[in-house]
């Protein structure tokens, strides 16, 4: 066994704000209880450390600062540090960003990768990172350290195939963790409104497209809208009210009463086409709504069919015809959440973890 195991990553394990985030501190966590020792180093702690803040604004949306440009180098260094010295094994984020040494990645590409939406992005810095990982524009630089790493592994095929085509390296899919028994639970098939539930009013997650399957839906039938919104979205939320559809805004809720709202809804829409993998959707299936998906990206490999849209007038179509669903088939549906259940994905990690080790 090593002496400690290193995370250098781009990902904030300490207070999960996104799937990716929460990928990295299940990591990190099943490491730990595997009594390795962890060393981490990431730019989110960094640039709260440098900025001394304690609960700096994400990074995800902050403007690019000097704190922040430290962080990144000083990741990098540690990096090459760790490589040069020391029984290591370090682990990284695979961000096109974020070009560090390493010995394993996980690659989980951003919701809306090749496609128009990114050009409705709400900040300079998200326009810049699609278009360097669409065009591969600093695949160079990301080959150097990246193509050193051992062992590559993708959130789904349509990423594997994704990360070969852009940077020309194999990987092996991985599906992420998914707390999937948070939603099990038998009010979840109970009690259900006319209720349609959409996360994430954002650009990359397609919400433009919103105000075009809602001019198909009867009145009846109610959007649930959670989560904050960047310009795209506040535009989206305005064509909905001049139609006059049946909305509702929430923002941003605690986690407690997004799984009530998960279990309330009857149809979860998923408006992001080329989503790499999906986990809203899974955990929607597993709160026993039925999932409304586009027929691109990754959610294609565990979706069936007849939830997958091409167009707004199917998707309102499915939305309709799946609002009334029947219980048992809520709980058939379930096995499809039960397959990314977060232990499953705790034994594979582990499993690639003791061959580096072994390695």
């Amino acid at each position: 066994m090593p002496f400690e195991i290193d995370f250098i990553t781009i990902n904030d394990t300490r207070k999960p704000r996104t799937g990716g985030d929460y990928v990295y501190s299940v990591m990190k966590d099943e490491i730990i209880k595997q009594n390795y020792r962890v060393h981490e180093v990431s730019v989110p702690m960094l640039t709260e450390y440098l900025q001394h803040a304690k609960s700096p604004q994400w990074i995800g949306r902050a403007p690019l600062s000097l704190s922040e440009v430290a962080a990144y180098l000083w990741c990098y260094f540690e990096s090459l540090q760790k490589r040069a010295f020391g029984p290591h094994i370090i682990i990284t984020s695979s961000c096109p960003t974020f070009p560090v040494f390493g010995d394993m990645t996980y690659h989980q590409p951003k919701c809306g990768v090749l496609t128009h939406f990114i050009k409705e992005s709400d900040t300079l810095r998200r326009k810049i990172g699609y278009r360097i990982q669409d065009g591969g524009i600093l695949s160079a630089s990301w080959f150097f350290p990246k193509k050193l790493i051992k062992l590559h592994l993708s959130n789904s095929k349509f990423t594997k195939e994704l990360v070969k085509r852009l940077y020309k390296v194999d990987s092996t899919v991985l599906y992420p963790p998914v707390p999937v028994q948070k939603y099990f639970h038998p009010m979840s098939l109970s009690g259900k409104k006319a209720w349609v539930l959409i996360t994430k009013p954002e650009a990359s997650t397609g919400i433009s497209m919103l105000p075009d399957i809602a001019r198909y839906v009867p009145k009846n039938i109610k959007f649930v809208i959670i989560g904050n919104v960047d310009s795209s979205g506040t535009l989206a939320l305005k064509r909905l009210k001049s139609m006059g559809a049946n909305f509702e805004y929430l923002g941003f809720i605690e986690e407690k009463h997004k799984i009530e709202l998960f279990q309330k809804c009857s149809v979860y829409l998923s408006l992001a086409v080329n989503e790499p993998f999906g986990i809203s959707v899974v955990e929607a299936v597993a709160a026993g709504c039925v999932p409304i998906v586009h027929n691109s990206g990754g959610i294609p490999e565990f979706v069936p069919k007849e939830f997958r849209y091409s167009d707004p007038e199917i998707a309102a179509e499915k939305m309709i015809v799946n609002i009334e669903r029947k219980s048992r088939d809520r709980e058939e549906m379930k096995t499809i959440a039960a397959r990314f259940d977060e232990q499953c994905f705790r034994k594979k990690f582990m499993f690639f973890v003791k061959q580096l080790d072994s390695s």
